[in-house]
């Protein structure tokens, strides 16, 4: 594993990051999650695709943790630690000896799970199986969820009166949904849960969120704005029938839809990530769609009633998330104007002196504001500031009237910003926008296009005094 590291450390030096490193937050700013996260927010599809994906990993994540928590309770024996339980209670409660039986083949249904290779991570393929309850590839399974239905079904016909009527109601859902390993499962860890031990996962659970997910990206684009635009729609419907007709829940049904996703993301969207913050160390102010003038209502709910107050919320939201200041919002336009101001000035300074026969030693002072010109132009044509290249610094994509919201996110998607610039900075007001770039490929890069645009400005700023110093004056 150190090896591993290492070698990943190296070929950080040596080439960009990948989406994928980047998904699995292996990368750092400027091309970590969040930062790709805020520059997809520009484009309001775009940024629906990053958000699915996001989802989609989390509904992984949770069917791993229900795996997870199943395995880990069949491995530490819960099961047998319930039979002993329900042993020492007998005495008291003869009447729960059926349960106690179906306790006993509930473990030894799980324990034949975990020996089948359902709960096993190193063979995909039959956890998919588990999630979908689909186990008939195995007879000996098969043959325990038979017996172990039989047995549920003699119990109910076995209970008492009394307890017919005070769980007629557990008994009906029992018969309703005790017809898949899901069902068995949830039972299982329901027994565990009960006992003290972690089983709060349930497949009701896995089925609520991925039909959460299903209703939100899939289903309408007028009752989500997070819909996905541009999904075939024979793609899209049959994850809809799996989801809401067959009532399934695994990884295994968004396949298609999440290799869709990823190759979007990969080929149309993550090249020009790359091109904005691996080439450029200056950037436009980025605000987020939803808080778009152009846009009346950020969230796309509206009510008849309460309008003004609606009205009120969304100035407020525009105050946070855009910027009014055109140096912030318009980086690369303003240091050419800036720039053109300065050559302005050189070119009056230049023929002052040239028409009041000054001598060529004084001329030589517009240098300065040539010099000063040439530089916001060219690094306002080329978005790289020299001095920012020199430091190891850039500016940060998406603006934030609140450090708060910028904390936040930095937080759910991982990421690690050093915002500890030189105090020169702050002189030069521009300290609130500057972050460190942490990855050294991209550092190189800004780097070596620095020191070329340090050499266009010599040299245009040498042209221009040259020119300016070496004509003839003549005092009008």
């Amino acid at each position: 594993m150190p090896s591993t590291a290492i070698d990943f450390d190296q070929i950080q030096h040596q080439r960009l990051p990948t989406l994928y490193e980047v998904f699995i937050l292996k990368t750092e700013p400027p091309v970590d999650l969040w930062s790709f996260y805020t520059y997809l927010s520009q484009f309001p599809y775009a940024i629906n695709y990053l958000d699915f994906w996001i989802d989609l990993m989390a509904h992984i994540r949770l069917c791993k943790d229900y795996v997870s928590t199943v395995r880990q309770s069949v491995v530490q024996g819960s099961a047998l630690e319930e039979f002993r339980n329900l042993d020492e209670r007998s005495n008291v409660n003869r009447h729960m000896n059926n349960d106690e039986d179906a306790s006993v083949t509930t473990s030894i249904l799980m324990n034949t799970l975990l020996s089948e290779g359902y709960l096993d991570f190193e063979n995909p393929e039959k956890v998919s199986q588990f999630l979908q309850g689909n186990t008939h590839t195995s007879p000996m399974v098969t043959r325990m969820i038979q017996d172990w239905k039989l047995h549920n079904e003699r119990n109910s016909v076995a209970a008492t009166s009394h307890l017919q009527s005070t769980q007629a109601g557990i008994d009906i859902s029992r018969k309703e949904s005790m017809q898949s390993v899901s069902a068995i499962v949830d039972e299982f860890l329901k027994r565990q849960s009960q006992l003290g031990e972690k089983g709060n996962i349930t497949t009701k659970q896995l089925y609520n969120n991925a039909q959460q997910i299903c209703n939100t990206y899939l289903m309408s684009q007028q009752h989500s704005p997070r819909y996905l635009a541009n999904i075939p729609d024979d793609l899209k419907n049959q994850v809809i029938h799996n989801i809401k007709a067959n009532r399934r829940h695994d990884p295994e049904v968004f396949r298609e839809l999440k290799e869709v996703t990823y190759q979007f993301l990969e080929t149309d969207c993550f090249p020009k990530f790359l091109k904005e913050v691996a080439l450029h160390n200056i950037h436009d102010e980025l605000s987020d769609w939803r808080f778009h003038p152009s846009n009346k209502n950020p969230h796309r709910t509206s009510s008849p009633s309460g309008s003004k107050e609606n009205l009120n919320g969304h100035k407020q939201l525009m105050q946070n998330h855009i910027s009014w200041s055109p140096f912030s919002t318009y980086t690369s336009l303003s240091r050419v104007l800036f720039g053109c101001m300065w050559m302005g000035i050189g070119f009056w300074i230049g023929y002052v002196l040239i028409f009041l026969h000054y001598s060529r030693a004084i001329r030589v002072t517009t240098v300065v504001p040539f010099g000063l010109g040439c530089y916001y132009i060219v690094c306002g044509i080329y978005q790289v500031d020299i001095i920012y290249s020199w430091f190891g610094l850039t500016q940060r994509l998406m603006y934030s009237h609140k450090k708060g919201n910028i904390e936040e996110g930095r937080q759910v998607y991982g990421a690690t910003y050093n915002d500890d610039v030189p105090l020169i900075f702050t002189l030069l007001g521009g300290k609130s926008r500057l972050i460190h770039i942490e990855h050294p490929f991209i550092k190189k890069i800004l780097y070596k296009r620095g020191l070329w645009c340090l050499t266009l400005v010599v040299i245009f700023t040498a042209i221009f005094t040259v020119i300016f110093c070496c004509v003839p004056g003549r005092r009008l």
